[in-house]
């Protein structure tokens, strides 16, 4: 244990999570007993949370039973459910044998601590953390919340789902047996907790604090209030009631649970804003092999080199060289972006950053791309906006050209590719020269109409249609 943490509480023993834990206290028990294929409500709203799970790669952390885990590869997922308790790894594989053998190829169980993932960077499309963020102290979610940021993929997603609000345990619950009581002549339990919960509860936590949370680790978070009352049948009149209480904001008091969705914020100078959405364009799945025209820093190889499953080929424009090199997992080629020594078909994506704005034939390098792209592979492209008219923190030569957002798209468009999105990043702001702290202040600026086109670079992700299409390409 590192020396900073000697003083501070310590975890709560894996030995405390036994099979009769798991099989008559943890909530959809008995569905796990009776092997029904219904799937606890809160696991079932994370998974349709996650969106599409076809070819992600999904990481559930505290697997507890493994429903999560397995029924995400039946939805199309390969899945790594991880827990620091050997009673949930045996269930989970319980619960996996039970399913086809092409699925349970598909996943993986593993008795392992949320504080220190054994998995690569950028291992993961989604991470799951259901019933487990109020059974790790402070500092253990701190270190949990650092480590998935680093195995998730620059597009990836933390699903949290936690509970109890404790706003419901101290405001909520006391107006509605009061009014119950009043109304109803009804008594209501006076504590609704487990007999688990002293225990095992010790970071238990409300709106605030859970959006707080994960802002302070990185996370652009959006936290909604969730209740899920199992084995309860209201008459209209009550589903009435409670629909308008489990509404936003209302929620927050009475809900009894919280589901938060996030992603890892956007931050930095400059470059790393400019690498981070380049990256969040392409959205490469593992297998990809990626073409980086003209790249400069290389900021951007080396972090889709860090991405599992990714092959990296930067060709820097310059003299030819027969031979190639490969440093810190890409490979770096110098070369004529405009001929490149490639056949047809050869990459899932193409990106180049401000290669279009000095390239003697702009619509020559397009056509290039679009030959050596797949059918229905990925463009992105950072270019300068020429709707840009603020101060340049730091001042440099102009390019040869820059593209207004409709002008580029227009020009993509003609070359083969259907334009999925164009955006604009740093908003004109009268920044001192000198200034180079974190711009993600700016970020919210982006949703403005008039600044959203005037941002200082230009980003466009587009992808290829086949000849097939009919597209003439003049």
């Amino acid at each position: 244990m590192p020396s900073d943490e000697c003083d501070k509480p310590a975890p709560v023993s894996p030995h405390l999570y036994t099979r009769e834990y798991f099989t008559t206290d943890c909530e959809g028990y008995d569905l796990f007993i009776e092997k029904a294929a219904q799937l606890p409500e809160r696991i079932e709203e994370a998974l349709a949370a996650a969106g599409d799970l076809r070819g992600r790669w999904i990481l559930d952390i505290g697997c507890g039973r493994g429903e999560l885990a397995c029924e995400a590869a039946r939805r199309g997922a390969s899945a790594v459910g991880i827990d620091y308790a050997q009673a949930a790894i045996e269930l989970s594989r319980e619960r996996l044998s039970a399913l086809d053998e092409s699925l349970q190829e598909r996943v993986e169980f593993r008795l392992a601590d949320a504080k220190g993932l054994a998995f690569p960077d950028g291992s993961f499309d989604i991470v799951f953390l259901v019933d487990v963020y109020e059974h790790l102290h402070p500092y253990e979610i701190e270190h949990t919340l650092a480590e998935v940021k680093r195995v998730l993929r620059p597009c990836g997603r933390l699903i949290v789902h936690t509970g109890p609000n404790t706003w419901f345990y101290r405001y909520g619950y006391p107006l509605v047996r009061e009014a119950a009581r009043r109304l109803l002549r009804r008594e209501f339990p006076e504590d609704l907790r487990g007999q688990y919960d002293d225990i095992m509860h010790v970071n238990e936590q409300n709106p605030l604090s859970l959006y707080r949370g994960l802002s302070a680790a990185g996370f652009a978070a959006a936290v909604r209030p969730r209740s899920f009352f199992v084995g309860i049948h209201p008459d209209r009149w009550e589903k009435t009631v409670m629909r308008v209480l489990f509404s936003r904001p209302l929620g927050y008091l009475f809900c009894t649970s919280l589901m938060a969705t996030a992603v890892p914020r956007e931050g930095g100078g400059e470059a790393r804003l400019r690498v981070n959405r380049m990256l969040r364009m392409l959205d490469l799945p593992r297998g990809s092999r990626v073409l980086l025209v003209g790249e400069g820093e290389g900021m951007l190889a080396r972090r889709l080199s860090a991405l599992a499953g990714v092959e990296v080929t930067w060709l820097e424009p310059g003299p030819s060289v027969a031979s190639t090199s490969a440093a810190q997992g890409y490979e770096r080629m110098a070369g004529d972006p405009l001929s490149p020594p490639f056949p047809d078909g050869s990459f899932d994506a193409v990106a180049a950053q401000f290669t279009l704005d000095e390239a003697e034939d702009p619509r020559a390098a397009l056509r290039t791309w679009y030959r050596m792209l797949r059918d229905g592979g990925v463009l992105a492209l950072a270019a300068r906006n020429a709707c840009f008219h603020g101060a340049e923190q730091r001042p440099a030569a102009r390019p040869c050209r820059a593209f207004t957002p409709s002008a580029l798209a227009d020009l993509v468009e003609s070359c083969g590719f259907t334009v999925r999105a164009t955006s604009t990043l740093i908003p004109d702001l009268k920044l001192p020269a000198l200034y180079r702290g974190d711009l993600d202040f700016a970020l919210c600026l982006e949703r403005i109409p008039y600044i959203s086109r005037r941002g200082k670079l230009l980003f466009l992700r587009a992808e290829k249609r086949p000849l097939t299409s009919g597209v003439s390409r003049r």
